[in-house]
């Protein structure tokens, strides 16, 4: 079951292709999207490993990348379906925190394909074809 699910990477459908095409999106640092996307990867072995303090540290990596991504969307404007993502994605990510420390596993990973489903949406409409 782990596994099985995957950041989106790559993922842009029609809808994407028009939203972005009607945003600048040239000064959005890609890299902190592709380091989120390892800590995520990273995040869904942490869970599988019940390794508390890994979770803990991707976490607080995905938690921050999240932040930049809704500070820069409310700032762009006219993004307001990314802001609401990006803070689904943080509440998600304390909620995997959480339940790991709290050593309840099964919630965490349910959390997680939440927070995967979550930034797929966010891709499917905002990344750019060419990442």
């Amino acid at each position: 079951m782990l596994g099985a699910l995957s950041i989106a990477v790559g993922l842009t459908g029609p809808l994407g292709a028009a939203v972005t095409g009607s945003l600048d999106l040239s000064d959005f640092n890609d890299d902190v999207m592709r380091d989120m996307d390892d800590a995520m990867k990273r995040l869904d072995s942490d869970i599988a490993m019940r390794d508390a303090k890994a979770v803990a540290s991707d976490s607080a990596s995905i938690r921050e990348a999240l932040g930049y991504a809704q500070e820069y969307f409310t700032k762009k404007g006219n993004a307001e379906d990314a802001v609401r993502w990006a803070k689904q994605g943080r509440d998600l990510i304390e909620a995997v925190t959480n339940t790991v420390q709290a050593g309840d596993f099964e919630t965490s990973l349910s959390r997680y394909d939440s927070l995967v489903k979550t930034c797929r949406a966010c891709h499917d409409v905002y990344k750019p074809p060419d990442i």
